[in-house]
Parts: C-alpha cells; sequence; structure tokens
C-alpha cells in the first residue's frame, strides 16, 4: 500500500499553513536577542497565554479575573487581568504595578498623548499591535491598560480619548 502523498496535496497543506499563521499571527514576535518583546507580552497575558502560571483566578459579575505576583509574566510586581470571556482577545483591562517600564514607553513611538478622567494617558500609534488600546499611568510604576471594547462596556467616561489622537 502507497502511503506517499501526493506533491500537490503537499503544497496545498503547505500553503494552507502558511496562510493560517498569517492570519492568526502563530508568528511570534521577537527581539534580536530572541525574547518576545514588551507589546508581544502584554498581548499573551492578555489573551491568555501565560494563565497556567496565574496566582488567582476568579469570576466577577460580568467578567474573570486572573492575577500574577509570584511570578508575572512581565517586569513588574503585579498584573490584574480582567476580561470579558466570550470576547477575551478583544475586551480586556490590564492593572500593572511596580512596571519596569513607562506607560510611555510601552505605547511606543508615534503615541499620542489624550486627556482622561483620571489624567493624562497615551494611544499608540495607528498600525501598531497595541492600536485600540488606552494606556493611563495610575501611580509610580503603575498603568492600566484597557482595549476599546473594554471601555465601552465597562467604562464609557474614558471612550472620549479613543477618539483623540
Amino acid at each position: 500500500m502507497n502511503l506517499k502523498p501526493a506533491p500537490p496535496l503537499l503544497a496545498a497543506l503547505a500553503l494552507c499553513s502558511f496562510a493560517l499563521c498569517s492570519l492568526t499571527g502563530c508568528r511570534k514576535a521577537a527581539q534580536a536577542d530572541g525574547s518576545e518583546d514588551l507589546v508581544s507580552k502584554v498581548l499573551f497575558t492578555a489573551t491568555g497565554s501565560y494563565d497556567a502560571q496565574a496566582d488567582l483566578k476568579e469570576r466577577i459579575p460580568g467578567l474573570r479575573r486572573t492575577t500574577w505576583t509570584t511570578k508575572p509574566p512581565l517586569p513588574v510586581q503585579k498584573i490584574v487581568l480582567q476580561y470579558d470571556s466570550n470576547a477575551r482577545p478583544l475586551s480586556w483591562f490590564l492593572n500593572l504595578s511596580g512596571a519596569q517600564f513607562t506607560a510611555q514607553s510601552l505605547a511606543g513611538e508615534g503615541a499620542a498623548q489624550v486627556q482622561t478622567p483620571q489624567g493624562q494617558g497615551w494611544r499608540p500609534a495607528k498600525g501598531t499591535r497595541l492600536e485600540d488600546v488606552l494606556i493611563v499611568p495610575t501611580g509610580q510604576d503603575s498603568m492600566s491598560v484597557l482595549t476599546r471594547a473594554y471601555v465601552t462596556q465597562n467604562d464609557p467616561a474614558l471612550l472620549k480619548a479613543f477618539a483623540a489622537r
């Protein structure tokens, strides 16, 4: 019995695999030293890649909350993530405490300063991986990172910051 796949089938599988990876973003963003960059780690944290190492997972009315204190996946002392489990990749809020980076550095080059009810915030530039988030410093070495979908559902007072750039 011949079990070798036909060459056209192999080509089709390779093409489908490449297309799927392109669409789903399976490519890891990495720095020259091979480590994941900060933005990638923020996005992976928000979407659940590091949930297994979280210290606490809980349900709160209408949302879920995950907390890291002993081994946070970002260079911070504590992470609290709230998200809508039905739309987690789109609707989330991160509170970062004891960060070893600033809100402005996370927002990146070309970020716009915006005013919020909590004070000055940052909107990352259009075309970046964080273009649909708002980053608000909440104290020394602390910040909140919120998606537009999360703000729309849970904190509409911040919506005006998404209009400004």
